[in-house]
């Protein structure tokens, strides 16, 4: 098996867990508390792969920045979940709404790095939002709710 899949199956199971997490958080405390404290999370994860890992810092200011923006929009992608959870959205539907993400990555990638998209790739395009508003729809149709 390789190596990234093992990465990758690894990062399931921890966004898996962090959904419920999430939604528990927010269910005792508000957006912005538990945004803290999943910022706060960053530090020891940050100083452990700093000091367990020899980390090049001879980096040009565009790289770096690019970093910090990825870093930012990931910062502000959680706290958009988290506003989610608190307005009532249940883990079991915000999850699969925001973890379709990689929608937007497609998009950007073809249209920005001039990727190809296939035709099996544009029916999963079309197809993820219309499986995140069946999700949003409760058993009558009607938007759920808490």
């Amino acid at each position: 098996m390789p190596g990234w899949f093992l990465f990758s199956i690894a990062a399931l199971v921890f966004w898996g867990i962090t959904g419920v997490t999430q939604k528990l958080s927010t269910n005792h405390i508000s957006t912005e508390f538990s945004f803290l404290g999943f910022a706060a999370a960053f530090i020891p994860v940050a100083v452990l792969i700093g000091t367990a890992f020899r980390v090049d810092l001879n980096l040009g200011a565009g790289v770096f920045l690019l970093g910090a923006l990825g870093g930012a929009l990931n910062g502000l992608g959680a706290l958009t979940s988290f506003a989610a959870f608190e307005a009532g959205g249940k883990s079991s539907i915000v999850i699969p709404i925001v973890s379709a993400y990689p929608l937007v990555t497609v998009l950007a990638a073809h249209f920005l790095l001039h990727e190809q998209i296939t035709p099996r790739h544009w029916a999963g395009i079309i197809l993820a939002p219309v499986a995140a508003w069946l999700l949003s729809r409760g058993e009558s149709g009607e938007e759920t709710h808490r």
